[in-house]
């Protein structure tokens, strides 16, 4: 299904306040941009991270091990709400325009671990050099072949924490493929490989307009570890459509696609180009019929015009021929 526009924000991004000592690490996968947060001490409980934003919602990818831990959350000046779960924070609908959340962190045994924050796009929103994500499950990403949703991963493996919107779409199969037309400065592709213990190469191409090129999975891919971020490139601004193909793949050993980022260069929602939004797919190609249908119509008539001038010169011509003292051309 379609999900609207997302803007896609890591933990390390500089628009995010810290307000208590916290740690940021660099690490090898399972987290976005190989980067997450932590605290370093229990003082974050009137505030651990907050962020101001222009959107209608906004989902935080934090998880804490273990299930004694105690956060809370609040958005604008509203008060703090206890919340329960593994970390995680889903916003109700916002009115569309600015809001501040900010997290909180009381006791827990084991540390929290902050990988990103997502807001949900309104029309206040700002889109441009901004990152956008596009979940594997949008329907503005086309897939032929026989790509499937079951999980791939071994029984008691966590990967939760960082497959966005906890969806993958998995493929062994030689030939599967996927498209998706974005506008944008820079496209990258993040997945998760299974059982490539198995033995074999996991290899695509990936084509931008026509360009393709070959890539295996990044060296020191772990099996079933999220967020390998199979493919990056930086284009000129401007829509274009990504196609990613299977080369070479072999059952046990699978594929999954979680997400497609990329670097927006339009401005707002209101200026989304029909052609690269999945809200207006539908739109676009009645747009494309209809443009069809006025070009048509206007060299239908075109051509009409230029056979009946041609037609009336040879035919004036013609009685030319036939009597030297008829006109060649009107004096009227």
């Amino acid at each position: 299904m379609t999900q609207g526009i997302t803007l896609f924000i890591d933990d390390q991004d500089p628009q995010i306040q810290y307000l208590c000592p916290s740690i940021h690490q660099r690490v090898s996968g399972s987290y976005y941009n190989n980067t997450w947060s932590s605290v370093q001490d229990e003082s974050c409980a009137k505030g651990w991270f907050q962020y101001t934003f222009y959107g209608t919602g906004v989902h935080v990818a934090t998880a804490i091990a273990t299930a004694d831990a105690s956060y809370s959350v609040k958005i604008d000046d509203g008060e703090f709400i206890p919340q329960s779960g593994t970390g995680s924070y889903d916003s109700p609908t916002l009115r569309d325009g600015k809001h501040t959340v900010t997290y909180a962190i009381g006791t827990s045994t084991s540390p929290p671990a902050f990988d990103y924050l997502t807001v949900a796009a309104g029309k206040s929103t700002t889109l441009k050099d901004h990152t956008l994500a596009v979940d594997d499950a949008d329907s503005s990403i086309f897939y032929s072949g026989s790509w499937s949703n079951a999980p791939h991963t071994p029984a008691g493996t966590d990967s939760s924490l960082s497959l966005y919107r906890d969806t993958v779409h998995w493929t062994s199969t030689v030939g599967d493929s996927l498209q998706l037309q974005f506008e944008g400065s820079s496209v990258s592709v993040f997945g998760i490989a299974s059982n490539i213990s198995s033995g074999g190469n996991i290899t695509a191409t990936y084509t931008i307009d026509g360009v393709t090129k070959a890539a295996a999975l990044p060296r020191g891919t772990l099996d079933t570890v999220p967020m390998i971020n199979l493919f990056h490139a930086d284009v000129q601004p401007g829509i274009h459509t990504l196609i990613i193909n299977i080369t070479d793949i072999q059952a046990p050993a699978a594929l999954g696609i979680d997400l497609i980022t990329y670097n927006a260069s339009f401005n707002s929602i209101a200026s989304v180009p029909a052609n690269a939004s999945p809200s207006f797919s539908t739109h676009s190609d009645k747009s494309l019929n209809a443009r069809a249908k006025v070009g048509i119509a206007i060299g239908t008539i075109v051509g009409v015009v230029a056979v009946a001038s041609v037609a009336y010169v040879l035919g004036r011509r013609f009685l030319r021929r036939r009597n030297p003292k008829f006109p060649l051309s009107d004096t009227r």
